[in-house]
């Protein structure tokens, strides 16, 4: 990911992501009345990004050939050096300027798309706030890579704070970053950070928001605005590694969280045991199939629902699952104004008026907009126990 607003000032890009979302507010008709609240700011604007996804790459320099580690010019496989990049947890930067130093020294060949030869080819980094340490994660395009014990011996005696290490094989062509093949070199397979009041466990393969401070902010809004009940049920769709669900567990009956990646059950699962919550269950499977899932589990009755799809936003069979559900309250965690806009015409048209709507900066210096809706049925849900959810912050 780049950072195009870097050098616009602050207030310039909050200003640009408001009227991003109010024009993809004003392209449907129904969601004309629906006036966005104020945008809530990012406490940091750099320096505040948890994880680094970079590509490898050569290219050619006076002395030879050097080793890049970047990432993609827009629009292009051009690849622009994001070792030191300002919106990186600090954490993150020595084990980055570090590995792309090393694998250069030690001549590790890196993978060429056009050639398919060579071995690495990418590089995740995650960094925990509460733990102090990174974890680091090489994609490779072959299981053996070459030196790769001097490699990890010259991290460890560089930067301190590197906690582990794993190595992920993807030879395939394509988009797609990871695979199921991971291994670990040395160190815990699972990183832990605190989110708000929560302490959570993630892998590498599994989704965790890059801002954790503004994370947390949208998770205690989320549970305000639902102000949920302890006799009532919940849903969390596309749940991660759990942190609504488990949230929502501590003050409600039962909650069931649906997940497609299994890594991120087995996560969840671990999350739910640490908390010590027995109503909580994480299913893995598909949106679409929260009917089936909750028939297995047994429950009849869902009164409050999360979503929070990645940025294509919910199916038609997912918006057809949450209508048939009924829930009463429905929180809609999203990443994009166009897929949440449509998303909620298509709601408020089946009895689903949007009540609230807040944005939040998670991605300071992009063009990216993190939103949290809370949508309906009645006049009668808040955060205060008032009768207008809009009066009340």
């Amino acid at each position: 990911m780049g950072c195009p607003l870097l050098g616009v000032p602050y207030a310039e890009q909050l200003r640009r992501k408001e009227s991003a979302l109010r024009e993809a507010l004003t392209a449907f008709p129904a969601l004309r009345g629906i006036t966005p609240e104020t945008i809530v700011p990012s406490p940091r604007t750099v320096g505040y990004r948890n994880q680094a996804k970079l590509v490898f790459r050569h290219r050619r320099s006076p002395g030879g050939r050097e080793v890049l580690l970047g990432v993609y010019r827009p629009g292009t496989h051009s690849v622009l050096p994001a070792e030191r990049c300002a919106v990186h947890d600090p954490q993150l930067r020595p084990v980055l300027v570090a590995l792309r130093r090393e694998v250069e020294a030690l001549a590790i060949p890196i993978f060429d798309e056009r050639s398919r030869s060579g071995v690495l080819r990418y590089a995740l980094a995650r960094s925990s706030l509460s733990e102090k340490t990174v974890h680091l994660t090489l994609v490779t395009a072959e299981r053996e890579v070459p030196r790769l014990p001097a490699l990890v011996a010259r991290l460890r005696a560089s930067c301190p704070r590197l906690g582990a290490v794993s190595v992920c094989v993807n030879p395939t062509a394509g988009n797609r970053i990871l695979s199921s093949d991971m291994r670990r070199v040395f160190g815990p397979t699972n990183l832990r950070d605190r989110v708000g009041p929560l302490e959570l466990e993630s892998r590498a393969d599994a989704f965790v928001q890059a801002n954790v401070a503004v994370a947390a902010q949208i998770y205690a809004t989320a549970l305000r605005w639902l102000a949920p009940a302890p006799d009532e049920s919940a849903l969390d769709l596309y749940c991660g590694v759990g942190a609504l669900t488990i949230a929502l567990g501590a003050k409600l009956r039962r909650v069931v969280g649906i997940e497609s990646s299994e890594t991120a059950v087995a996560c969840a699962l671990a999350n739910a045991r640490r908390a010590g919550l027995a109503n909580v269950r994480f299913v893995a499977g598909r949106a679409e199939d929260a009917h089936a899932i909750l028939a297995r589990e047994g429950v009849t009755q869902v009164d409050l629902l999360i979503a929070n799809p990645p940025r294509a936003g919910l199916s038609p069979d997912v918006r057809q699952a949450i209508a048939e559900l009924a829930p009463g309250r429905v929180a809609y965690v999203s990443c994009d104004p166009r897929t949440l806009a449509r998303d909620l015409d298509w709601l408020s048209r089946r009895g689903y008026p949007t009540l609230r709507l807040r944005p939040f900066d998670m991605l300071p210096q992009t063009p990216h907009l993190e939103m949290l809706a809370l949508l309906g049925r009645g006049d009668a849900i808040n955060d205060s126990g008032g009768s207008d959810p809009r009066q009340s912050r």
